[in-house]
This record gives structure tokens, C-alpha cells and sequence, in this order.
């Protein structure tokens, strides 16, 4: 695994970490002054998350120059036998368990921040629509929340939702019987190959790539050797994302319950092909808005995997100040 030299050469030090996950702690940058309600980064389950730090100018370190402590969540192993019986309820659980409650708990505080990337962003609401059915206070443990690329909040549009839902539905009848396993990205690659184009999955590889480029087999090797994601967990995202949407409103779900303490940053990307604006882009007349204390909403010029590449510096800045305001 290439974790420990990633996170190191960015001065990280492991805040948690067991066989399934490690948590990444940041630091505020020497000489600012230090925010109350630090952030926990909330990233996809389905890329290594050291393309959050892997360039320079990123999300991290604007929040650590505005004076706070960042907490990386980084889902998974490289081994296929530490993901037995993970889904989506595990993981939020974990979320909250081992990162949530310790931190309000060592920061001494009411309420933390929450900045969700892509699918991580699905994974904290889902966290907190969870636990209001048994604590309807519960959103109260959060002050700000960003999401960037989050599939929640627009009209379901997700650009390759097909070829995702095509799979759902040729995996169900063994969903059962591969609770315990996992699946590779290499796997995933080879599968969207059959739905869309091989000039589409290159350019959205490249896209994460730190500067120029790198051939489609060299990164579709990379998640070969480096990523399984929980194959009970992925059926749970699919199901939430696509199946229960085509039979419901087809609004996708939403935040449920009483956040109108909590304050929310959107970010889109205008040109994002694998979680299409519609699906995460708030429409004028939108009600959802109303469910906050307030709500901005940002649409970038840019992809998916804008955030994983050098630049993008006026965005960056623009969250990190929103979240120290």
C-alpha cells in the first residue's frame, strides 16, 4: 500500500486506523489560529482517498491555513479479506463511532464540520438520516456541511446511471451469497467499459491524475493492485442512488428531518460526466434550500476530479473561507 508514504510526505498522522480503514489527521498550519470545530473530509469509498493531498494547492491545505484541524476518512484496505460484511449502515456507523463522537468529545465542542466529496457526501447524509430516527436531535452535532459532486440533492440525472443500474440488477440475485467479498476497481472499469465509451473512462482517469496524464491501463492497473470496494456496501449505494429512486418521486433522497440548524455549501461542476449536475445541483424554486440555516451553492467550471488536481484555487479558497466565517 502506497498510504503511509502519500500521507507522510503530506504530514499526516494516523488519528485511528484498523483492518478495515484509517483515519488521516491534519493539522492546522503552525502560527494560525486554531478553529474550535475542526473538519472531518468525508471521501468516496470507491477511490483511494489520497487524491484528495496528492498536489499541491488542495482542499486540505486551504482549511488547514484557516485554522483547522482536517480528519480524512479512508475507507478500506488493499485486502479483499478485511471488507467481510461491509455496507452502507457499517460504515456510517463508523463515521459517527470512530470519528464523529471522539471528536466533538477531544475539540470540547457541540458541533463539527463536514466537507463530503462525491459519494462521501451521500455517506454523511445517509449518517445523519440514520441516526434522527432514533435521535431527531442528532443533525445538532453538525455546524457546516460542503458537498462537492454529491449525488443527493438534484433530479437523479447521473450521466452513467444506466450502465450503474444495468449492474445493480445482474448483481442482486447474488447479493445474498457475496455479502462477505468485495469487488476490485479493475472490475468496475471493465464493466463501465461495456456501457460507455473507453475515451469517457480515460478522460475521467486522467482527471485524477496530479498533473498531465496517464494511459487508461496504467491507471486501470492502479486499482488492480490498490482498491476493493465492500460489495455489500456498493449494492447499498446503487440500490439508494438508482433503484429506489425509479420506483419513489425520482427527486432522489434528500435530508430528512430537522437541519435547520445546520448550514450548507454545494459545489457542482458543470461538466461533471459521472455525477451529472441534475444529479447534485439545486434548481431555482428548489425547496431544499429551506431545510438549512443557510445554503450557497457553487457551480464551477470543471469535472469530477477537478478537486484532485493542481489549481482550482479560487474555489478552494472561497469553501475554506466559507468555513471559517
Amino acid at each position: 500500500m502506497l498510504d503511509s508514504q502519500y500521507f507522510s510526505a503530506a504530514h499526516a498522522t494516523p488519528y485511528y486506523q484498523d483492518e478495515f480503514f484509517n483515519i488521516w489527521k491534519f493539522p492546522t498550519t503552525k502560527g494560525k489560529k486554531k478553529q474550535e470545530k475542526p473538519i472531518i473530509l468525508n471521501y468516496s469509498i470507491m477511490t483511494r482517498a489520497y487524491g484528495t493531498i496528492c498536489n499541491r494547492d488542495n482542499f486540505v491545505e486551504y482549511f488547514n491555513h484557516e485554522g483547522f484541524d482536517v480528519y480524512l476518512m479512508d475507507w478500506g484496505k488493499d485486502s479483499l479479506f478485511t471488507l467481510s460484511g461491509w455496507g452502507v449502515d457499517k460504515i456510517c456507523d463508523e463515521l459517527r463511532d470512530k470519528a464523529v463522537l471522539p471528536l466533538l468529545k477531544e475539540y470540547k465542542t457541540d458541533s463539527l464540520n463536514i466537507f463530503g466529496i462525491c459519494i462521501g457526501g451521500m455517506l454523511a447524509a445517509h449518517m445523519i438520516n440514520k441516526n434522527m430516527q432514533d435521535d431527531p436531535k442528532f443533525a445538532k452535532k453538525f455546524n457546516k456541511i460542503a458537498f462537492y459532486g454529491s449525488p443527493i440533492l438534484g433530479a437523479r440525472d447521473l450521466g452513467i446511471a444506466k450502465t450503474f443500474l444495468t449492474f445493480y440488477k445482474q448483481m442482486k440475485p447474488f447479493r445474498k451469497s457475496m455479502h462477505e467479498t468485495g469487488i476490485s476497481l479493475f472490475t468496475l472499469d471493465a464493466y463501465l467499459l461495456q456501457g460507455i465509451s473507453k475515451s469517457l473512462l480515460e478522460w475521467s482517469w486522467n482527471q485524477f491524475a496530479e498533473e498531465g496524464s496517464k494511459t487508461l491501463s496504467e491507471m486501470v492497473g492502479l486499482t488492480l493492485k490498490d482498491r476493493w470496494v465492500p460489495f455489500a456496501a456498493f449494492m447499498d449505494l446503487l440500490e439508494e442512488a438508482f433503484e429506489k429512486t425509479q420506483v419513489e418521486d425520482g427527486n432522489g433522497f434528500h435530508f430528512k428531518g430537522n437541519v435547520k440548524n445546520i448550514h450548507f455549501y454545494n459545489m457542482v461542476g458543470d461538466s461533471d460526466v459521472l455525477v451529472m449536475p441534475s444529479a447534485s445541483i439545486v434548481e431555482y424554486g428548489s425547496t431544499v434550500p429551506q431545510q438549512f440555516a443557510s445554503f450557497e451553492q457553487d457551480i464551477f467550471v470543471g469535472g469530477h476530479f477537478i478537486f484532485a488536481q493542481p489549481g482550482f484555487q479560487k474555489e478552494k479558497k472561497r469553501l475554506a473561507e466559507w468555513f471559517s466565517a
